[in-house]
Formats: structure tokens, C-alpha cells, sequence
């Protein structure tokens, strides 16, 4: 898999507030609550998108032994994480990704 082709599959999940991401790895629940835009002009000018996750369930696992899954995720991280297999989506408009 190259970038062009794993930012192509990106394309197509639009997430939204009350999406349901599963954290393969942890076995972690989240649901997406807020979605954050973020312009920093300090250094180089940053358009971020981040999503606030809330966990509801938090496992303990030898993955997640000393640290809980994350609750700000980037927004273009969390689209590759889901094209890469680490989170399972499922979409409130009823949509999901299957890794191919």
C-alpha cells in the first residue's frame, strides 16, 4: 500500500458525531461526540481536524497496560487507522469500511 492509494480509500469515510469506532488492538469502544477545528499560527499555519472520542468501555488490556485509548484523535489519523484496520468504523448513516 502506498500514501496515494491508502489517501484514496480515506476519501470516502465521512465521519460524523455518533459514529462508533472499535479499537481492534484494545478492544475499546468509542463513540465520536465533537469534532474540534483547530488553526494554529505559530510556527507553520496547521488546519487540524480532531475528534473527541468517548470511551465506553476502557478494558484493561496488555495493550493498553499503562495508558487508555486516546480521547482526541486527529482527524485524517483516524481515517488511515480505519483503512489500515486498527479501528472498526460504523457509521450513524449506516456505513461501515471493510479492510480489503
Amino acid at each position: 500500500m502506498n500514501y496515494k492509494y491508502l489517501h484514496e480509500e480515506t476519501i470516502d469515510i465521512i465521519l460524523s458525531k455518533g459514529d462508533i469506532v472499535i479499537d481492534v488492538l484494545g478492544g475499546n469502544i468509542g463513540i465520536l461526540i465533537k469534532h474540534h477545528h483547530r488553526v494554529d499560527h505559530d510556527i507553520w499555519r496547521d488546519d487540524l481536524y480532531i475528534w473527541e472520542v468517548l470511551w465506553i468501555n476502557n478494558p484493561v488490556s496488555e495493550y493498553y497496560a499503562e495508558s487508555p485509548a486516546p480521547n482526541l484523535i486527529e482527524e485524517e489519523g483516524l481515517k488511515l487507522s480505519i483503512v489500515v484496520g486498527i479501528y472498526r468504523w460504523h457509521s450513524i448513516a449506516g456505513k461501515t469500511y471493510e479492510v480489503p
